[in-house]
């Protein structure tokens, strides 16, 4: 109920459409939580947050890169096909919610693909080429959360501009990721491992890099003791660690995947382009 009530902020009496973008994200989020199942994730859990949309959590002990693809994977691309299908027929038969719910369709999917970390774009291209990707998305997301505030404040569409600033916090939490796990890696430490199974000398290694580059957690260290700030360190180094991966996946694969990528985010911008909706009328 506080979910629906924080959008009302933005959206007042928009019920119609606040109901579209709700059933949007219960099909978005509903592709990853059944592959999660599907995969004998642990703990499966669908949360809605008040203007931060929904998202669905799940662990499990070992990863598969293929499975780990298609849970990303199973939120996005129904939710792409679902609105091109409901945008031919919007336009093919004038029913207007349909051509709204495709738009809101292609927004909220497009937009989690895009290749910045937590979003399943980014969760994507983390899975296929981590080594290559942890610098290119602290940048990418820096570009971005620029683009989303002067978006949002031109616009005056301040959800946007929310957003946007929201992203801004985690280019700064990306950015500190990238200088841990450099750093690990120039100290020959093997941080692609679970927590139970990490060595004294790497949680050694990962605590001092988390410390170094957190001055905040260094100075609640520093002041307190006991069993508190163990644990509070011991989950900060649990989540620079990255969980062991099978690497199921070939670059054929890889190939197919990109493609499917880039045209689950440009096949919609050129549908929505063609019917003229780029320049406020509808063909």
């Amino acid at each position: 109920m506080l979910f629906i009530l924080s959008f009302l902020v933005f959206f007042d009496n928009q019920f119609v459409f606040l109901i579209e973008l709700v059933a949007v994200l219960i099909l978005h989020e509903g592709g990853h939580y059944l592959f999660m199942k599907i995969y004998g994730y642990e703990n499966v859990r669908m949360l809605f947050l008040p203007l931060m949309g929904a998202f669905v959590h799940g662990h499990k002990e070992s990863y598969r890169q293929r499975e780990s693809l298609m849970v990303v994977l199973a939120g996005p691309l129904p939710g792409i096909i679902v609105g091109i299908a409901l945008w031919l027929l919007g336009f093919q038969y004038e029913i207007h919610w349909m051509v709204e719910s495709a738009m809101i369709l292609f927004a909220v999917n497009i937009l989690n693909l895009l290749p910045i970390l937590p979003l399943d774009g980014g969760r994507m291209l983390s899975i296929l080429f981590f080594e290559r990707i942890e610098l290119f998305q602290v940048i990418f997301s820096f570009i971005s959360s620029l683009a989303l505030i002067a978006i949002g404040y031109f616009f005056e569409f301040y959800i946007i501009l929310v957003f946007g600033f929201l992203m801004g916090f985690q280019v700064r939490s990306l950015h500190r990721r990238y200088l841990i796990h450099k750093g690990l890696k120039e100290d020959d430490v093997n941080f692609n491992s679970t927590y139970d199974n990490l060595s004294d000398r790497s949680y050694h290694f990962v605590k001092n890099h988390v410390l170094e580059n957190t001055p905040g957690l260094r100075r609640f260290v520093e002041n307190m003791e006991g069993e508190e700030t163990k644990t509070v360190v011991a989950n900060e180094v649990k989540n620079m660690l990255v969980p062991p991966m099978v690497q199921d996946v070939n670059d054929f694969m890889k190939v197919i995947v990109i493609i499917a990528w880039i045209l689950a985010i440009f096949g919609p911008i050129y549908l929505m382009w063609s019917q003229g909706v780029f320049k406020g009328v509808y063909v």
